[in-house]
């Protein structure tokens, strides 16, 4: 499908920048994934962009992507860390950030933090002045508390837009389902709120996963933010713990098609484009 947007992968040397979550479950993919590791899975699935996404609390890990997106076309943008809690210091960052063609969003590990980090006065300092700018936030939503946190953020900066990833990690197959699902549905009545279909396949406790297994959570998804503020990425590397980047677009493709086939092309690519303000090759357009 002609411009289709990976909307969120990883790049990272673990020996230039660290990568402090990682631990003994992660050794599978505890070594360098660079441009060149990606360039040939993505055109092998026709993908023709992508979005990188943090993956370290650091300047260097920031730095090292938009090294990256230099260096590559098809890197459309960059989605870069910024010191939240310290709004003097994110002030400075932010300018020097704003300086870079491709960068489009921020964002913070905050399942690392304390309960209702997001939500702190400092933090809120800092919020303010992506909303001025028109940069949106990006939210690696895990736990039940980070709903209501992100819901709160919504509310108190209702021009501020704000990405929950990989769909707030449903619990796939397990009785939390429910619970999930209204999760979703209440944060998503917030209309500065959007969403990553992506991470799917390290939901599900089993390897021998398909599409069937992500249709209830890419159907509840639509249902909660409809067509027009979905995307959908890889998470790549992290993706590899339990597949591999033709798996995750194979079974990506298919559970959009099912749920949605009249909003695919918006879906796996047009969304992340308007939402993210890419510029996608020529040869892709």
């Amino acid at each position: 499908m002609s411009g289709t947007v990976d909307s969120h992968v990883h790049l990272w040397d673990v020996q230039h920048t660290p990568q402090p979550w990682m631990t003994q479950e992660h050794a599978a993919i505890a070594r360098p994934f660079g441009p060149d590791d990606l360039k040939p899975l993505m055109e092998a699935e026709g993908i023709d962009a992508v979005i990188v996404v943090q993956g370290a609390c650091l300047d260097s890990d920031t730095d090292y992507l938009f090294a990256a997106a230099d260096r590559n076309d098809w890197i459309a943008a960059v989605t870069a860390w910024l010191s939240l809690d310290r709004p003097g210091r994110a002030r400075e960052r932010l300018a020097e950030l704003a300086a870079r063609p491709k960068f489009r969003a921020v964002r913070h590990l905050i399942h690392y933090e304390q309960d209702h980090w997001l939500t702190r006065g400092d933090v809120a300092e800092s919020l303010e002045l992506l909303e001025a700018r028109d940069v949106i936030l990006e939210c690696p939503v895990v736990f039940p508390r980070h709903f209501d946190d992100v819901a709160a953020v919504a509310a108190r900066f209702p021009a501020l837009r704000i990405v929950i990833d990989h769909l707030g990690k449903p619990p796939t197959g397990t009785s939390a389902m429910s619970r999930w699902e209204a999760m979703l549905r209440d944060v998503g009545e917030h209309q500065n709120v959007l969403a990553k279909i992506s991470g799917l396949n390290t939901t599900v406790a089993y390897p021998d996963w398909s599409a069937v297994d992500w249709t209830r959570s890419v159907e509840v998804a639509l249902d909660s933010f409809g067509p027009d503020r979905l995307m959908c990425g890889s998470d790549w590397p992290v993706a590899l713990l339990n597949g591999d980047y033709a798996q995750v677009w194979d079974a990506t493709r298919k559970a959009v098609e099912i749920v949605a086939p009249g909003c695919a092309q918006a879906l796996l690519g047009s969304n992340a484009r308007r939402i993210y303000h890419l510029e996608v090759p020529a040869r892709a357009a």
